[in-house]
């Protein structure tokens, strides 16, 4: 608590935000509401003489976590909440009264009346959050009337390469829907697991949902040494998808198709395409993760899935996925360059837009539209029924809205919650810094958009990719939240509130005063950007060495003068045995080494297991530490002249390894 309070002031001081006393009520709502008008009288008196009472049964079993509810009005009840579909806002919206002697919140449909009863809660001190509320507490008099700008409010989640259990994706959900968050986009599949139970075909998950130890998908993102993963039960997903209704949160499933495909294609081989591969470089290892085309076969078992994923998510949406295709399997495969030539194509898009075209008839045969990538429609032939994503920058987004497809705005540089906040701290970079502010920050006038275009943006949402999430857990209470909030509120209210509402000082005030009641609600949110490593770094002169051959013939000497801070990959992965040697000119003393192998972000192209050593004199050398997600950090203490990673693994899930410099730090009193 010390330390919120301590935010809190930086904040406003750097703002030049005067705070009233903390004891008088504020409208702190985010998001932002339409209209707020005060109305006469000052304050609505909450004490223990009142009664809440809702008329909708679904919703009064929400309320009920938070306030004392009846379903009945009694002649003292003060606080009604209902839905009234004359109430004359537009869908998901809501009128919020309050006055001296009641409270009112009316919905224009249920999700409006759930909208409502939130901002209401905002209204109430933070301890609301914490449960059967009952002490007493003014509330301004106020009338919000308030729908949304956007109808497509989302938060993208990546189960596919790090599992959340269900009962994390149920908080999760809950999080989401206090900042009016409808979409909860849900990446069931990917090359690391399957994670959807499918009773007809239920090696998907027996063997699908594992990777890492005997399982024949190998580990990527970390969990080396162990058999990891999991799924959910079809039972298990129509309670989530109950539960998320209940909170107005619509679950839209995603089957990543025809690329990103690796864990089915070791279920099934059958479905890739038939051509013999080099794998050499991965140990051994076969990458191959795109669905074939031309096999009739594969339309067949997709028909099976998408049919007992509609029965199971009532969502009109289901997403197909299209992005990161590595086409270069279907050129060479001999029936796909034949179903190419065939139907006269050009350009091997059109034969993806072919493929996801068949899936659309699948789904649609079910009740279903499709979503996809923004990837999916540069075949220029893909149904117009389709809802894309736009995730691979603004020109995509440009592209989508120009040709008259609905669009969802996800670009990874403003959404993508995988990104890193600051410049030392875990997280992707190729996107950029996404902080808080940069994400809030997008305007589509700015950015071009016509009016046209706009009309056609359903809305926008963040996004969560988990390669990351695994290695991280152990450092963080729980990195989903760490990661998406406070940013996931800044998507709330891009899609909730009109632009020329929006101000950034006047967020960013409002949001420290959520830092308590994100507390209440147990989001392990980001507090702070965490400090630099302390030291200064040092480039003592050093050769580099390896028994690993490099993909570029520099490599080694802009390694030994520390001149590239991204690294270089060799052309095949680790066997056991292999090494890297850092050798000093002049021996190291009373410094700390941070030693990497794999990228610096994320956890991969490392080697999985290994050790360190280190030799006085550059010939004999002793363990000093082990290895762990291909790093070790290191503090030597007495001269030493050279230090050497050796693997103790075959492998690591690519055709790669990741060579760094080392970063070496000197106490700063040195």
């Amino acid at each position: 608590m010390k330390f919120r309070c301590l935010l809190v002031a930086t904040l406003f001081a750097v703002c030049g935000v005067w705070v009233a006393d903390a004891s008088k009520p504020s409208l702190d709502v985010i998001p932002l509401p339409r209209s707020v008008e005060q109305t006469e009288g000052q304050f609505f008196r909450f004490d223990d003489n009142t009664t809440v009472y809702c008329s909708v049964p679904q919703l009064r079993r929400y309320l009920g976590d938070y306030l004392p509810t009846y379903s009945w009005r009694s002649l003292r009840s003060r606080v009604e909440v209902r839905i009234n579909p004359s109430l004359g806002v537009p869908k998901e919206g809501y009128v919020l009264s309050v006055t001296p002697e009641r409270v009112v919140v009316e919905g224009a449909d249920y999700a409006g009346t759930f909208y409502g009863v939130q901002t209401l809660l905002q209204m109430f001190p933070a301890e609301v959050y914490e449960g059967g509320f009952r002490s007493p507490c003014s509330i301004p008099c106020v009338k919000i009337t308030d729908w949304p700008e956007y109808p497509y409010r989302g938060q993208h989640l990546d189960v596919a390469r790090t599992f959340v259990p269900i009962e994390g994706v149920k908080e999760f959900v809950d999080h989401l829907s206090r900042y009016k968050i409808n979409r909860l986009h849900l990446h069931l599949t990917d090359d690391q697991g399957w994670r959807v139970e499918i009773k007809s075909h239920p090696e998907l998950t027996s063997i699908g949902a594992w990777r890492g130890g005997d399982s024949p998908i190998w580990a990527v993102y970390g969990s080396f040494e162990e058999k990891y993963g999991g799924f959910y039960t079809q039972a298990e997903l129509r309670d989530l998808v109950a539960y998320a209704a209940e909170r107005a949160v619509t679950v839209i499933p995603e089957i990543d198709l025809p690329g990103h495909s690796l864990a089915v294609g070791k279920v099934y081989p059958e479905v890739l395409c038939p051509v013999e591969r080099d794998n050499t470089a991965a140990a051994g290892y076969d990458r191959r993760n795109v669905w074939c085309v031309s096999r009739e076969e594969n339309y067949a078992l997709l028909d099976d899935i998408f049919r007992e994923l509609a029965d199971v998510f009532p969502s009109e949406w289901v997403h197909i996925g299209g992005d990161e295709v590595n086409m270069r399997q279907w050129k060479e495969c001999p029936h796909c360059s034949a179903l190419y030539n065939q139907k006269g194509f050009t350009s091997y898009a059109q034969l993806e837009a072919h493929f996801l075209n068949r899936v659309v008839e699948i789904v649609g045969r079910y009740g279903k539209l499709p979503v996809v990538w923004n990837e999916a429609i540069n075949g220029g032939n893909l149904t117009k029924d389709a809802l894309v994503c736009g995730w691979d920058g603004i020109k995509p987004c440009h592209k989508a809205t120009a040709e008259g497809y609905r669009t969802v705005i996800m670009t990874a540089q403003w959404f993508y919650f995988d990104m890193r906040q600051s410049a030392h701290e875990w997280g992707h970079n190729w996107a950029g810094i996404v902080t808080a502010e940069k994400c809030y920050s997008i305007d589509l006038i700015e950015q071009g958009f016509s009016e046209a275009q706009m009309a056609v943006v359903e809305g926008f949402e963040g996004a969560f990719w988990s390669e990351i999430h695994l290695a991280a857990k152990p450092h963080f209470e729980n990195y989903v939240e760490y990661m998406t909030f406070p940013r996931v509120c800044a998507v709330a209210e891009v899609g909730w509130t009109p632009q020329d509402r929006r101000e950034w000082s006047d967020f960013s005030v409002r949001l420290v005063a959520h830092g308590e009641r994100m507390e209440a609600m147990g989001i392990s949110y980001r507090r702070e950007a965490p400090q630099p490593p302390q030291g200064r770094q040092i480039t003592p002169k050093m050769t580099v060495t390896t028994s690993l051959p490099m993909s570029k013939s520099e490599a080694l000497g802009k390694l030994s003068a520390y001149a590239n801070d991204w690294g270089y990959t060799s052309k095949r992965t680790c066997k056991n045995g292999d090494w890297v040697l850092y050798e000093f000119a002049d021996a190291i003393d009373d410094v700390e080494v941070e030693l990497t192998t794999g990228y610096r972000h994320v956890v991969r192209g490392m080697f999985p297991t290994g050790v360190v050593e280190v030799s006085a004199n550059g010939i004999d050398f002793r363990h000093i530490a082990d290895l762990y997600n291909g790093s070790a950090t290191i503090h030597i203490t007495r001269p030493v002249k050279a230090i050497r990673l050796r693997s103790t693994a075959t492998g690591n899930g690519d055709s790669f390894v990741f060579l760094q410099h080392p970063l070496i730090r000197r106490e700063k009193n040195n």
